[in-house]
């Protein structure tokens, strides 16, 4: 009886690894299988690219136009794999931001950036229009192709080496699928990597189509045909297939539908394979947490990854340390001024000022006082980027005779006399027992709490996340208006609205759109702050502010870099005539150097219902869930004692 019941446990146990093996084989021959998949769709980018040049010699508009959709697909097929591979050369030799060196090139294309020849596009004119080039410039746009065609060529090839020389285990294969399937509900549905709405569709085929290839060998080859999670998969990516197919024009198609019938569904059930699979979700440090199914869930983020360093990572004793020295004007050399004087927490962190007012109240600072919600998740701060951390930030804040006018040795000495600050100091950073509280801890702790500081549960959130009471339909109608038509999401992008772009969220990008001084947009005069080039010198980055976040907008008025409009409606107002553009004639004597305004010059034409409707989705963005005020400040001291009637977040 023992020695049968032994036999069955043996047997049963051979059975399960004989089943775990083929499991395993399984899956690693769908991870090669994929590979396979990816250098078919390289190779077939590359090879095109070799042929693209020859069709803007002598062929017709339709023939140019045809070619130029195939480009279209066949880059976003190969994206996804390029991307992961190596995103530093995606972005710097495919898809540059906007902002770019000057190209060596002669003629009228000579300042055009290489990823133009995409984007642009260059050489897809119509008939009538390239018949008016002069030779020179005809010249001039056949070796922008041909030299933008060779270089994207070595760029592949170096990438796909790359791809070649480092095999990917199971765990960084569902980690590449996720990470691209996140990049299309961010950026493909708004057309960020194309200028022209035409290109939308073809896009978006491109780079769903090589993704549903690529998971579905997953769902292939590791589990049973007849199980719910692959007629699940064959459901949803059917229905994908049908609605791409049936959608013909950039008008017919629907952002909001697309995400929440197709993304979410096809990005959740990846989830659930790896997790039938009992794949490990890969350990990569990464800004979007493992714990996050797609870009919009509530758990999308890993707020250590944003911090300057290891210090700076996430414990309740620092976040609530840092929200008692944020709100506390022991920072400032009068003591009457607080972080939270011009970030206050019922203005969403902002101040409701054109401009924010210098310290002693003698004069205002140069530009607008941004939001601190949700700035912890950007790798750039200040209008013009000249901070690379919030806690970089603070040294300029601290410092700055302008702002706070103090110094951390003045601050740590403040601190050093409250027995409360010091316990706290020593519970959130216990080396300050040995060293002390000096400038680092300080920066810390103020750094950590405003990564706590998020917004990220608004009704349209909640909307994403799965409850279709919180939106109606004039408002679902603006996020597609905004994704679409109004081309918001090309620059502000979701899921955090901003110039933080996706799916890596180490980019953070900023834009010459032609900011007028005052508000008018009957005259003009571009507002003097040159911005991002004070710090490079570089002419070409004239003008040109830091991307910002359009959540909680509604009460962040007024709005861009310098304040100068009050209302959203004047907002939408000037991008509707297509910013600066609309100017372009007057403002070109005085722009010193500025060469391109970095929003398409031509108007958006939004009716008065979309604009409404916009406005509306914009609104829906608000979450102030977070604003809260400490109940108190820690007492100091000895000679600090006649402070302790100062104001929890400043006197002004």
């Amino acid at each position: 009886m023992k020695k049968g019941l032994l036999s069955l446990i043996v047997i049963a146990i051979v059975c399960l690894s004989m089943q775990l093996n083929n499991r395993e084989r399984e899956i690693d021959t769908a991870v090669n299988r994929i590979a396979e998949l990816q250098q078919k769709d390289i190779h077939s980018l590359d090879s095109f690219l070799k042929e693209y040049p020859r069709y803007f010699y002598d062929s017709s508009y339709k023939t140019r136009s045809e070619k130029y959709y195939q480009l279209t697909y066949y880059f976003k097929r190969a994206s996804g794999a390029m991307i992961y591979a190596e995103p530093d050369k995606y972005y710097r030799d495919l898809v540059g931001p906007f902002q770019f060196e000057r190209q060596k090139r002669a003629g009228f294309f000579s300042f055009i950036p290489d990823n133009w020849l995409f984007v642009g596009p260059i050489g897809n004119e119509r008939d009538s229009t390239l018949m008016k080039f002069s030779k020179d410039d005809s010249l001039s746009q056949i070796s922008f192709i041909k030299e933008a065609s060779a270089e994207f060529h070595k760029a592949i090839l170096d990438i796909n080496q790359t791809i070649q020389s480092a095999r990917k285990s199971p765990a960084e294969t569902f980690h590449a699928l996720r990470t691209e399937i996140f990049r299309i509900s961010a950026l493909d549905v708004a057309n960020s990597d194309f200028i022209l709405d035409d290109l939308l569709l073809h896009s978006i085929r491109g780079s769903t189509d090589s993704w549903i290839a690529y998971a579905g060998v997953f769902f292939e080859t590791a589990i049973p045909r007849s199980s719910l999670l692959f007629q699940r998969w064959k459901q949803v990516t059917g229905d994908t297939k049908s609605y791409l197919a049936e959608t013909t024009t950039f008008e017919q198609f629907n952002q909001m539908y697309f995400i929440r019938s197709s993304l979410i569904p096809l990005s959740t059930l990846l989830t659930d394979l790896q997790k039938e699979l009992k794949i490990p979700f890969a350990k990569k440090w990464a800004a979007v947490s493992p714990a996050a199914t797609h870009i919009y869930d509530r758990n999308i983020f890993n707020a250590d990854y944003f911090a300057p360093d290891s210090i700076g990572y996430y414990s309740e004793a620092k976040a609530r340390l840092g929200e008692l020295l944020f709100f506390d004007p022991i920072l400032s050399d009068n003591n009457q001024r607080a972080c939270a004087s011009c970030h206050k927490p019922e203005l969403a962190f902002t101040d409701g000022l054109v401009k924010a007012t210098a310290i002693e109240m003698k004069n205002v600072h140069a530009r607008n006082s941004p939001t601190v919600i949700n700035s912890g998740f950007q790798k750039k701060t200040f209008w013009d980027q000249r901070a690379g951390s919030l806690e970089d930030q603070l040294d300029s804040v601290v410092n700055n005779p302008d702002e706070l006018h103090s110094s951390f040795d003045q601050v740590a000495d403040r601190i050093q006399s409250s027995p409360e600050y010091v316990a706290l100091f020593n519970k959130a950073f216990p080396s300050t027992k040995k060293n002390g509280i000096g400038r680092q801890e300080i920066k810390s702790a103020i750094g950590v709490y405003e990564r706590t500081v998020t917004g990220l549960n608004s009704r349209f959130d909640q909307y994403m996340q799965g409850d279709v009471s919180k939106l109606n339909s004039e408002e679902v109608n603006g996020f597609n208006i905004y994704m679409g038509k109004a081309h918001c999401g090309t620059c502000h992008f979701a899921p955090l609205f901003n110039g933080a772009l996706p799916p890596f969220f180490d980019l953070t990008d900023h834009h010459s759109i032609g900011v007028p001084l005052k508000d008018s947009m009957e005259t003009y005069s571009i507002d003097p702050d040159t911005g991002f080039s004070k710090l490079t010198g570089d002419p070409f980055v004239h003008f040109s502010f830091k991307t910002p976040t359009i959540r909680n907008i509604a009460l962040t008025a007024p709005y861009m870099h310098n304040g100068v409009y009050r209302s959203l409606e004047q907002v939408v107002d000037f991008y509707n005539h297509a910013g600066g553009n609309k100017f372009f004639d007057d403002f070109k004597p005085g722009m010193k150097g500025l060469p391109f305004v970095t929003l398409i010059p031509i108007e958006l034409k939004l009716t008065d219902k979309e604009k409404k409707d916009l406005i509306a989705f914009l609104k829906a963005l608000t979450d102030t869930t977070f604003s809260r005020t400490p109940k108190h400040l820690p007492q100091l001291k000895g000679k600090y004692a006649g402070i302790n009637k100062r104001k929890i977040g400043g006197d002004y």
